[in-house]
């Protein structure tokens, strides 16, 4: 990054307040700025279409549009993005979700300023970062959950058939839901059955939230 010119930044979270106090933290560092900030998850996916950030602060719960949503989005633009999830959320399910999607760092909205602070800077050298608070919860999962793993991550489209299947959609429903035939997700619900290693479609459930890959409301 060439002298003097700072690191450009879009944050994205639907509470006003909180996005007010990020933006507010991150004007007072001298090399970054706030470029964009957003309470959409609809806009901040049209401004990510429209340029690249230096960095990107996301919330994951965002109500119009999922935050993972948004990762992947950033991801097949440019896999080299930075990117930096703030969260309230501590549950089993995040949190291994959130060490499965390759984000640069992670912190929790509960955390002092000067995590976030720490974060921006790790990411700008190039280096991960997690609050202590995340990283000591998912140390803790991480050994007991080591040899669930699937073989091969889900693909998008698997992951649309396994969201489905976890909401007791049966084959015509996910077919029509999906616009595919009933055979191509049969052949999709074998496929995860066996990525993850299960029994049967109610193991691959319950394998599929113990790993992050998908929460039952």
């Amino acid at each position: 990054m060439e002298k003097n010119v700072k690191a450009e930044i879009l944050v994205v979270d639907d509470h006003s307040l909180v996005l007010e106090g990020i933006c507010k933290i991150v004007n007072k560092m001298p090399d970054v700025t706030v470029a964009d900030a957003v309470t959409s998850g609809k806009r901040a996916a049209e401004l990510i279409e429209e340029r690249d950030y230096d960095v990107y602060i996301l919330d994951i719960s965002i109500p119009d549009v999922s935050g993972f949503d948004l990762i992947t989005q950033i991801r097949e633009l440019n896999d080299q993005a930075r990117i930096i999830v703030n969260t309230m959320h501590e549950e089993i399910w995040m949190v291994n979700r959130l060490a499965q999607c390759g984000v640069n760092a992670v912190i929790l909205k509960a955390s002092a300023p000067t995590e976030l602070v720490a974060a921006i800077r790790s990411v700008l050298r190039g280096e991960p970062y997690t609050c202590p608070r995340f990283a000591s919860i998912s140390q803790k999962l991480s050994s007991g959950l080591a040899d669930w793993q699937p073989k091969d991550a889900p693909t998008r489209r698997e992951h649309d058939v396994l969201e489905a299947v976890a909401k007791g959609m049966n084959t015509h429903e996910i077919a029509a839901l999906l616009k595919i035939s009933e055979n191509t997700v049969e052949t999709f619900r074998k496929r995860l059955i066996s990525k993850f290693g299960a029994k049967n479609a109610i193991d691959m459930v319950v394998k599929a939230v113990a790993q992050g890959w998908i929460k039952l409301d």
